[in-house]
């Protein structure tokens, strides 16, 4: 029998009924062991799945209106595409993990919380200093 090398991370809820409860998240070390855990289909099926919410969340966030209220960005985006797909299939092809917004203020925040709590306080720091310079590139993108 094949050993699958896992870690877990603890997560817990922020928020809501479940407040401050814990629980664990494996993470797998290589991709040969998440489709021995859990089968090709269903690690398919996961990746789809994630890749799609990535790339639903890169879509949504470059709606930005710009001064315009949602009725006009929405009308002006029909007119711009008539069939109403505003990401195409070579949009598509063309995201990567990267390009899908991988580095945002809250998860160089939560990555830097993470440092903290593990007594690594370089490593925080580095963090906290790229979320300001991540949060300057987005104000000086969102004046342009």
């Amino acid at each position: 029998m094949q050993t699958i090398d896992t870690t877990y991370e603890v997560e817990h809820f922020q928020s809501g009924d479940w407040k401050d409860f814990k629980f664990h998240v494996p993470e797998f070390k290589t991709t040969l062991d998440v489709v021995s855990r859990y089968g090709e289909e269903k690690t398919l099926g996961l990746i789809n799945q994630q890749i799609s919410a990535r790339i639903r969340s890169t879509v949504k966030n470059s709606l930005k209106p710009n001064g315009q209220t949602t009725d006009e960005l929405r009308a002006d985006l029909t007119t711009k595409y008539p069939d109403l797909v505003i990401y195409s299939k070579e949009d598509a092809d063309k995201w990567t993990p990267e390009a899908g917004g991988g580095e945002t203020p809250g998860k160089l925040f939560k990555k830097a919380k993470a440092y903290f709590a593990a007594g690594q306080f370089v490593e925080g720091k580095a963090a906290l200093d790229r979320m300001e310079e991540v949060m300057l590139q987005q104000k000086a993108a969102e004046e342009a």
